[in-house]
């Protein structure tokens, strides 16, 4: 009985839920109807194909390139992006490839921050250039959140500079307004505008904005100005624009750029003082002035040129035309007191070449000073032409076949030693009048009459004074030619006496004539010798230990001096390397307050595998420029990112 109920309460029950299953249900309020057989069935193929779907939904045809393309390539992928970011998801994974994907799986946030800010073309081709970055950047989740919050702040024009120069992207991160303003205000002369992005990939971004909107200044205060003085003197003449922008200004076209330039780069310290107390017009006639006494060569030459010429004038223009550049070094290195500088400059603008030696060589001699600031330049020559003693005796052994007036000379030179210090302690105890007839470089006649050494001796003497070697020695000859006379006079005529005594006169003469003449060529020499005397002293007062360094000092004097090697300097820049190029420029630029980038190679991460960065160390500034306007983005943008990424980051804003 109670299975039949059971059954019975069954089959009652599959009868209503039958019933109910016919019945239709009444359509929602405002619901759309799809009665249209077309419309049910695009909804029964969309719902079976989910890419159709997606196409259906961008029927515009750049829109729909896109996506077809997407989903050729990462069909599961592409739909999970596109329904949660849409066209702007799909646009971000067709530009950063796989980066896009390991952003979308392990980084969503920043994945829709970098895809929120693909409001152009421009944003997407920025992206594309900068595709390899974000894929070193995959490890590195601090970096990567301050380029992407940094790229989504950038303005729609700002993106667009970017995307037609990519390589400026870290510029623009730096100071966008400031950059972007220069890159449309130069973008009518592409060679301006590749000269102006080259100077500023050389500034460090390192920290911050400081350094590179210095150089930002100086672009837009002194413009073509700034431009050329970079290609005449590389960075070192972009920091003079700097420096002394209103300087050049004044000049105008009264000097050549170059020559300026050099002028105020070699004697920066003394330009610096001036403009602290004087305009920059009356630096400027300074120059003008240099320019036309024809000392362009002497003032580039020395970093107290300018100085001896402003501050002595004729008498210090006169001692660099006489003695060159180094009359200056001399002037300030060696003699401070006001009264011997005076006479140092005196003697060099009355006796050049001779008084550079003297003077440096003396220069810490106590003696000197005294009777330099005593007597003046009056002492220069007798002590310059004694000075020579010692060399020309080396001279006069070095020599193979020697006659016999130069041996005789090389033994009067030897047992006299006539030296400077020996003239310098009889000034200073006698007078200048004891050594004054070595003031002239002629021989007097009388001073080959027979006996007159002898004469001469005894009357020195006589005056109480102490003789000098040299005195005693031609003395001594003097005496050997009476003696010889006196024991000829018996041997031969009085006719054969006067030719013997003509010839011993003529041979004095000669003897005299071998020892001076040989040592106005070592006073004429004097400027070598004080340059090498001026590099010794550097080392032994520690101011340069290096040999490679003292070498190349002495290689430019050799090369003309400092002048005339940097005005070769524009031939040379083409084939530095850029570092080569930063370590020309660094303590100028550092002066005029900008830092400079070092180019150390860059180390970063890809798939956990340490790559290395450098740029090539042949490479220089034409690669820089090509680097700077490219399409795309080469080793000089990763390492001017890596630089600005480095000054945003935490520890660093917190110092």
């Amino acid at each position: 009985m109670k299975r039949t109920f059971a059954v019975v309460a069954l089959l009652a029950a599959l009868g209503v839920l039958f019933k109910l299953s016919k019945k239709e249900l009444p359509e929602r309020p405002g619901a759309r109807s799809d009665s249209s057989p077309v419309i049910a069935t695009a909804n029964t193929a969309a719902g079976a194909d989910p890419e159709a779907a997606l196409l259906a939904r961008y029927p515009r045809p750049t829109d729909r390139e896109l996506a077809e393309r997407v989903l050729r390539r990462y069909r599961q992928t592409a739909l999970a992006i596109e329904r949660t970011d849409g066209l702007r998801g799909l646009t971000l994974l067709d530009r950063l490839d796989l980066e896009a994907i390991f952003l979308y799986e392990k980084h969503p946030n920043d994945f829709r921050r970098l895809s929120e800010s693909l409001t152009d073309d421009a944003a997407a081709d920025l992206l594309l250039h900068w595709r390899e970055y974000f894929g070193l950047k995959r490890a590195d989740d601090t970096d990567r959140g301050i380029l992407i919050a940094e790229i989504g702040r950038l303005t729609p024009s700002q993106r667009r500079i970017a995307s037609r120069y990519p390589s400026a992207l870290p510029l623009l991160l730096v100071d966008p307004a400031a950059v972007a303003e220069l890159i449309e205000r130069w973008s009518g002369d592409p060679k301006d505008l590749e000269d102006a992005l080259v100077i500023l990939d050389f500034v460090s971004l390192d920290r911050g904005a400081a350094d590179l909107r210095a150089a930002l200044r100086t672009i837009d205060d002194h413009g073509t100005v700034a431009l050329d003085a970079f290609r005449q003197q590389g960075l070192g003449g972009f920091a003079l624009a700097s420096l002394y922008g209103p300087v050049l200004h004044a000049l105008s076209d009264a000097m050549p750029l170059d020559q300026t330039l050099i002028l105020l780069r070699v004697n920066s310290d003394y330009v610096d003082e001036l403009l602290q107390t004087h305009p920059a017009e009356t630096v400027a006639g300074h120059l003008r002035h240099v320019a036309a006494a024809g000392l362009i060569d002497a003032v580039g030459g020395s970093p107290h040129a300018l100085r001896l010429v402003v501050e002595f004038g004729e008498r210090g223009e006169k001692a660099l035309t006489e003695a060159g550049a180094d009359a200056a070094d001399v002037v300030y290195d060696d003699y401070s007191e006001p009264t011997l500088r005076n006479q140092a400059v005196e003697a060099l603008a009355e006796h050049g070449t001779m008084a550079l030696a003297m003077l440096d060589k003396y220069a810490t001699d106590p003696d000197f000073r005294e009777i330099l600031r005593s007597y003046g330049a009056a002492i220069i020559p007798p002590i310059a032409q004694t000075d020579s003693g010692p060399e020309t005796l080396a001279y006069l052994r070095s020599k193979s076949k020697r006659s016999f007036t130069e041996s005789m000379a090389a033994s009067v030179l030897f047992l006299s030693g006539d030296n400077g210090q020996a003239t310098i302690k009889t000034i200073k105890k006698d007078g200048l009048e004891r050594v004054a007839e070595l003031n002239s470089s002629e021989l007097k006649f009388y001073q080959f009459l027979p006996m007159y050494d002898l004469l001469h001796l005894g009357r020195v003497l006589g005056h109480g004074q102490a003789p000098t070697s040299g005195e005693m020695t031609w003395a001594l000859v003097d005496g050997c030619f009476v003696i010889v006379d006196a024991l000829s006079l018996v041997a031969l005529q009085p006719e054969g006496v006067v030719a013997a005594e003509a010839a011993r006169a003529e041979l004095r003469t000669a003897s005299r004539e071998v020892v001076k003449g040989i040592g106005r060529e070592a006073v004429q020499e004097g400027t070598e010798s004080a340059g090498r005397a001026l590099a010794r002293r550097a080392i032994e007062q520690g101011v340069e230990t290096s040999t490679e360094r003292l070498s190349r000092w002495w290689t430019v004097r050799l090369a003309g001096g400092t002048y005339r090697v940097l005005r070769r300097l524009p031939e040379a820049l083409p084939r530095l390397s850029i570092a080569e190029i930063a370590d020309l420029g660094r303590p100028l630029c550092a002066k005029a307050g900008f830092r400079l980038t070092t180019w150390a190679p860059l180390r970063l991460l890809k798939d956990g595998q340490e790559i290395l960065l450098r740029i090539p160390p042949e490479r220089g500034l034409k690669y820089l420029g090509v680097q700077a306007v490219q399409a795309g983005v080469g080793v000089v943008a990763f390492h001017k990112m890596e630089e600005h990424l480095a000054s945003r980051r935490p520890q660093n804003r917190a110092e």
